[in-house]
């Protein structure tokens, strides 16, 4: 009986213990914002010889207040290397979140390809991803 005591101790006192898992770190990472889907758009908004602004809607992504609108561009729509990017703040009483966002020093008289993404704060992904979308400057 004595050794069933110092046992039973060490199993409550165990209990008490607060363990960490490397499942702790992956919990962290988790977004807390639910994923964002495009409702309109992308879209040529504007176009001179030297910029153009694309603008897109998605559902509000919740999560951090201040986003970013993400353009991945480029004149080969297999090779979208360049990128621009605009902040945006969330209004959580508004259902959508507008994205607008200009693209400078460009050529004039020549065709761009592009794709949007958004993120929040973080640099987390919102979930928004486009297709590969065309739109020629003056």
């Amino acid at each position: 009986m004595k050794s069933f005591i110092p046992t039973l101790a060490f199993v409550t006192i165990a209990g008490l213990i607060p363990w960490r898992f490397a499942d702790d770190a992956v919990m962290a990472a988790v977004p807390t914002h639910k994923a964002a889907q495009l409702t309109a758009g992308p879209e040529l908004e504007s176009a001179t010889d030297t910029s153009a602004i694309i603008r897109w809607t998605t559902i509000n992504p919740g999560g951090t207040v201040l986003h970013y609108g993400v353009v991945h561009y480029g004149t080969d729509a297999k090779y979208l290397t360049q990128v621009a990017q605009s902040p945006n703040r969330r209004s959580p009483s508004h259902p959508d979140m507008i994205f607008r966002v200009r693209i400078m020093r460009l050529n004039s008289n020549t065709t761009y390809y592009y794709k949007v993404e958004s993120t929040g704060a973080t640099g987390a992904r919102d979930g928004v991803s486009s297709s590969v979308k065309t739109f020629k400057t003056q």
